[in-house]
């Protein structure tokens, strides 16, 4: 349990050091340190994104796998609820007032895109009732980084229907199947529902079924001698590649026409009018549109990734995490109970950074100092805002809870379970 514990440390500490790089491109000021993000962004913070979804479908599990009656519905939606809402709200306000109300006072050297329409009063609204994910496109424009918070919303509302219908990881996956075909039907019939819940629902549900099978309680090492493994794990690099290709990034520059500039490389729309032109051809012959096979590829492939990501990462984690010494595991406990703020305020966070840092002409000295100076500020505002809400909390609620009873979105072992595992192995946080 112990291990299990830090583990998810890990995991969490990994996943948003693998998000805030991707996004830290826009507050850069090297054309060379723009083009090395642009290089693995967005399939870095996908990924680091799905790390989070992973753990947040096991670890609800774990801590809620017995729903059967409308009070434990009720509970649980309480709780998330509770947990998620405080600190999100916050990070809506600290959206509107730095990239809409005073962003024409800012130079942040970074333009929000449609911020007119992102920042509207009917938007605001939806943000702050968490219903972005589901009501976009038709009724709703999902605001950067924070949709994250609408996607985790829609899981956690199909998650206790789902347990409460499935006796068997069998009718799990039929349940979900239904689910995912279900919110499909209403997509296509309304135009709502953003593309990103079908993207990562596979992976919240996998998150589910991992937990239940107990697939991490086996070893690592024999899971790896499956032939099927060993020649998937050979087959990583193709599928890497193909990712790469077919989300439109010019990394391998298969088109000589294309040209790749610093604005076209953020953009995310170049793409090689080879490729593209070969999966039009399929498409037709399918029946399909160009864009409807390409993100059935795109999801497909993400989530093999991702999947398989999770599953080496845990292994890893299992196998080497008892190795570390307790500086090394308070290290991770820092940055964990840190990243659900990491995550939340980082852009407007260095948006004002660079605003009061903007007389530093130098770009590699600028990009050395948000780097070395400006991170580990977040890091630090971001472990005492966490805990300041807690403990704001705590004073309303009159109950102790352990600090390590949060982080983003569910990842988290519940507090009653892990102070019973505490007063059985004499644990302590020195955080």
């Amino acid at each position: 349990m112990k291990n299990k514990i830090i583990a998810f440390d890990f995991l969490r500490a990994l996943a948003i050091a693998m998000i805030i790089p991707a996004h830290l491109s826009n507050f850069l000021s090297s054309t060379y340190s723009k083009l090395a993000l642009y290089a693995v962004d967005p399939y870095v913070a996908n990924m680091g994104l799905g790390l989070f979804i992973f753990m947040s479908g096991y670890l609800l599990y774990f801590n809620n796998h017995s729903i059967r009656s409308f009070q434990n519905i009720l509970s649980f939606y309480r709780k998330r609820l509770l947990r998620i809402f405080p600190l999100y709200w916050a990070a809506i306000a600290a959206f509107t007032l730095v990239f809409f109300i005073f962003a024409p006072k800012l130079n942040s050297g970074f333009v929000y895109p449609n911020a007119e329409q992102v920042f509207t009063f009917h938007n605001i609204i939806v943000h702050i009732l968490g219903l972005q994910i589901f009501l976009a496109p038709a009724y709703a424009s999902p605001m950067l980084t924070l949709y994250f918070v609408g996607l985790i919303i829609v899981f956690y509302a199909v998650y206790p229907l789902i347990i409460m219908l499935s006796k068997s990881s069998k009718q799990l996956l039929l349940y979900s199947s239904l689910v995912f075909l279900g919110f499909l039907l209403i997509s296509r019939s309304f135009n709502i529902i953003e593309h990103r819940f079908f993207m990562f629902f596979p992976v919240f549900i996998f998150g589910i079924l991992t937990c239940k099978e107990g697939l991490f309680e086996k070893s690592i090492t024999s899971i790896l001698k499956i032939p099927f493994v060993k020649i998937f794990l050979a087959a990583l690099p193709i599928i890497f590649v193909l990712i790469i290709v077919l989300g439109s990034r010019v990394t391998l520059l298969l088109d000589p026409k294309v040209s790749l500039t610093i604005t076209s490389a953020g953009s995310g729309t170049i793409g090689s009018s080879t490729v593209v032109s070969m999966l039009e051809s399929v498409a037709n012959s399918l029946g399909l549109g160009y864009v409807t096979l390409k993100f059935i590829i795109d999801t497909v492939l993400l989530n093999v990734f991702i999947i398989t990501f999770c599953i080496l990462e845990y292994g890893f984690a299992m196998k080497f995490i008892d190795k570390l010494s307790n500086s090394w595991n308070s290290a991770l406990t820092y940055i964990a109970t840190a990243s659900y703020c990491i995550y939340l305020f980082h852009r407007p966070f260095l948006a004002l950074w660079n605003t009061a840092t903007n007389f530093i002409s130098n770009p590699f000295l600028h990009d050395a100092i948000v780097i070395f100076v400006a991170l580990p500020l977040l890091l630090f505002v971001s472990y005492h805002l966490q805990i300041l809400e807690l403990n704001l909390k705590k004073s309303f609620s009159h109950k102790k809870v352990p600090h390590r009873d949060f982080s983003l979105t569910d990842s988290t072992i519940d507090s009653g379970k892990l102070a019973s595992n505490r007063s059985k192995t004499g644990r302590r946080s020195k955080l």
